[in-house]
């Protein structure tokens, strides 16, 4: 299985765009040497000369080849050292006037050693990322609308622990994964009733992950569950199964709330352990229990969610709670 071919189109396109702008870039630095530099465009030419005189030098033949070339080669050194010094003089990286690339390895042409560059790779999965996130009925949140204020300062019956506490220890928990989010991870199952936060908190860990330059997917587990099953069946076009599987993070909401069926079982088993496998970790929200959770999904399924951290959410309806202050 393999993502939709309008993503590989997509990211074709972006590879050229990215092309010609890092073209303009090098081309926008040779100009600007040469208006500071007049006698620049002349080194250049020498430079640009060489290939010519070697070709010639060797269709010439004749006796003494091997030292015309490396006396042209010599008069080449030479030319790119005082265009070095110029570089230098005028406060320029050495490396000024290389052609400019966004990728080292295929220099922006998509394709390296015979095959498609990871960096071809990376864009199809950002694309089809993105093309997940924007049908999402999840909107992105910040860490700085969190109020750990709102929660109550009492004791947690369970546990005997504060509960304003506990929140904002979960809140610098996630925080701190979010800024020092990398490859392998580990996961973060969050557990608790409506409206305590869990969404606004694994929201937020994806909105400071995509803005590090991570590829991360967020929907709500039925939605996506939903449109796995309709692409699988034929009645959408798609891979989404694929885009889940390969983002660097996957934030799936409201786990528990989906139709309960075997195929979805089946598609959230897989979705686990796929991604544990290869390190890619998960957030997954809950208003279900642990009991609960093995009861619906199995033996099998809990023990991998019980492998990650676990945070527990406590408290009121936060939402129903912000609406009495409006």
């Amino acid at each position: 299985m393999g993502f939709d071919i309008k993503y590989y189109a997509m990211a074709e396109q972006e590879i050229k765009r990215r092309r010609r702008a890092n073209s303009r870039k090098s081309e926008n630095r040779r100009a600007e040497i040469e208006r500071r530099f007049p006698e620049y465009r002349k080194l250049r030419g020498v430079l640009a000369a060489t290939g010519a005189k070697i070709a010639s030098a060797v269709i010439g033949g004749g006796e003494n080849v091997k030292e015309r070339i490396a006396a042209i080669e010599a008069e080449n050194l030479k030319t790119a050292a005082k265009i070095a010094d110029l570089l230098t003089l005028g406060g320029y990286p050495p490396d000024y006037l290389d052609p400019v690339h966004s990728c080292g390895k295929c220099l922006d042409t998509g394709i390296a050693d015979d095959a498609r560059c990871e960096c071809f790779k990376n864009a199809v999965k950002r694309l089809a990322a993105e093309g997940i996130n924007s049908k999402s009925p999840l909107v992105l949140t910040g860490f700085e609308t969190f109020e750990t204020e709102l929660y109550p300062d009492e004791e947690e019956k369970s546990s005997g622990e504060n509960i304003r506490d506990i929140m904002r220890d979960n809140f610098i928990y996630c925080q701190n994964y979010a800024d020092n989010f990398h490859l392998p991870n580990a996961g973060i199952l969050l557990i608790g009733g409506t409206g305590l936060g869990k969404t606004h908190l694994s929201l937020a860990v994806a909105g400071r992950t995509l803005e590090n330059g991570f590829n991360a997917v967020y929907g709500s587990a039925p939605d996506l569950f939903r449109k796995i099953e309709n692409e699988h069946f034929g009645r959408e076009n798609g891979d989404t199964a694929s885009a889940l599987q390969s983002a660097d993070l996957l934030v799936l909401d409201d786990i528990g709330a989906e139709f309960n069926s075997s195929f979805y079982m089946s598609v959230f088993y897989n979705l686990l352990n796929s991604r544990m496998n290869a390190g890619l970790p998960l957030i997954i929200s809950t208003n279900s229990a642990m009991p609960e959770l093995e009861g619906r999904y199995g033996e099998r399924v809990v023990s991998r969610l019980i492998t990650m951290k676990i945070l527990k959410f406590y408290g009121n309806d936060i939402r129903q709670l912000k609406r009495r202050f409006v």
